[in-house]
């Protein structure tokens, strides 16, 4: 597999850490280094060019969707995932019309995030065909272009209920099949208890989990909320 070189930007030292220990345990990347700021991050990525920049919207001396626009415009071919608490659909949308390779949600789930690097590997192994070959056809172009990037449109949800919360809620629920109550679900993916149980009953409502009584061992009945419609 051919090695990827990823470098990271990201004011908190601790997810830098966690985000380059996930990196380092999928086969063929590597972490080129890490900034803790915009002045380091600039610096570094114009000496290390690195294939893979992952960027965090949040910080105290610059915005990363700005910094984004800045890669893109210097840095043609560095692709960037955004890796961010922002779940508003705006700054989604904004960062799939400025050319992000994807938009992952904290706390990182380590499954989804392998997903996209090897996703990324796919998508970079098609480009460097292309240097390969005379010509082109029609399945290396599907094959290129077969990343759906669209923009998430939210008129299909409910008032209250993210499409970036949501995908987080199914992909916790596909992970574990004995399935969540909303208060641990909501433990994991950092909201309340209440917001949790609003997208299960959503998902609910719309036949894509159940939701099944337990007692649990202190007796008290329980919601416990299983992917799928039984």
């Amino acid at each position: 597999m051919h090695s990827w070189e990823v470098f990271i930007v990201e004011d908190d030292i601790r997810i830098a850490e966690i985000n380059r220990k996930f990196v380092e345990k999928v086969p063929g990347f590597s972490v080129c280094g890490i900034a803790l700021n915009e002045d380091e991050a600039k610096e570094q990525i114009a000496i290390l060019k690195p294939d893979l920049v992952l960027l965090d919207i949040f910080f105290p001396d610059m915005n990363g969707l700005d910094f984004l626009r800045w890669i893109r415009s210097e840095f043609r071919g560095i692709e960037v995932i955004m890796v961010t608490a922002a779940t508003e659909v705006d700054t989604l949308k904004h960062a799939l019309s400025d050319g992000v390779f994807d938009y992952i949600v904290k706390p990182v789930i380590f499954q989804r995030f392998k997903d996209t690097l090897l996703n990324f590997h796919e998508y970079k192994k098609s480009i460097l065909q292309l240097s390969a070959d005379k010509e082109i056809n029609q399945n290396l172009i599907d094959s290129i272009l077969k990343r759906e990037k669209a923009e998430i449109e939210p008129s299909y949800l409910p008032k209250g209920i993210d499409p970036i919360t949501l995908e987080k809620v199914i992909s916790m629920l596909t992970q574990y099949k004995k399935g969540y109550t909303a208060e641990v679900l909501g433990e994991r993916i950092g909201t309340s208890r209440t917001t949790a149980r609003r997208y299960l009953e959503y998902l609910v409502s719309e036949q894509k989990a159940t939701a099944d009584i337990s007692y649990g061992g202190v007796g008290r009945p329980e919601r416990i909320y299983k992917y799928g419609n039984g």
